[in-house]
């Protein structure tokens, strides 16, 4: 199991979509969003600008509630 992960546009950092799958290819052809840790934006992405970071745990976006 791994992470989706995406490039934030202003930053360049790869970032977490919080999305955890076995591979990219799962997700659905539609646009998605997430809300950037890198840079507080909301981001516009699909799978093909996605990637699946192995393992994920140093990935995880943990939200306080």
């Amino acid at each position: 199991m791994g992470v989706i992960m995406i490039q934030c546009p202003s930053t360049g950092r790869e970032v977490s979509t919080g999305i955890e799958m076995l591979d990219v290819e799962q997700l659905p052809a539609v646009t998605a969003t997430t809300v950037c840790p890198a840079c507080g934006c909301v981001h516009q992405w699909t799978k093909y600008e996605a990637r699946l970071a192995d393992g994920g745990s140093q990935y995880r976006v943990f939200m306080a509630h």
